[in-house]
């Protein structure tokens, strides 16, 4: 969230100083103008473009001088948990419906249905699991 410290005109919008400025992330990252089916999981259209902002398309970490300062952390965790995960178990879903990816009502955008999933250590990892 930002703060104007005078008054502005954004977008043709006069913001008087010290109003609260929001940006709707959601509406900018499901702009069918830059994105072919914008509510569909589709992890595939973000191949090759590690490092890449793609034109302010996505801000999963903001933008500017407050952009998230854990980034480049955040992004080798995400990669490194998410291997050893997949490497260490195996993973399946308690029922057979379809994961429903509605999305609930907040500032986070959580799911509106958590997704259940079970795991069970690879025969590979079970001995090393039972030391550590």
């Amino acid at each position: 969230m930002h703060e104007s410290s005078a008054g502005c005109r954004v977008g043709g919008y006069w913001v008087p100083g010290g109003t609260m400025l929001l940006i709707n992330l959601y509406s900018i990252q499901r702009d069918p103008r830059y994105w072919s089916e914008p509510d569909k999981f589709k992890p595939e259209r973000f191949e090759g473009m590690e490092g890449f902002r793609d034109g302010h398309r996505m801000f999963p970490f903001g933008s500017g001088r407050r952009r998230c300062a854990g980034e480049n952390l955040a992004l080798r965790m995400t990669g490194l948990t998410l291997g050893s995960l997949i490497q260490c178990f195996e993973w399946g879903r308690n029922s057979e419906q379809p994961v429903d990816m509605t999305e609930a009502a907040s500032l986070s955008m959580p799911k509106a249905h958590s997704l259940m999933a079970k795991c069970k250590p690879r025969e590979s990892m079970r001995t090393f699991l039972s030391q550590v």
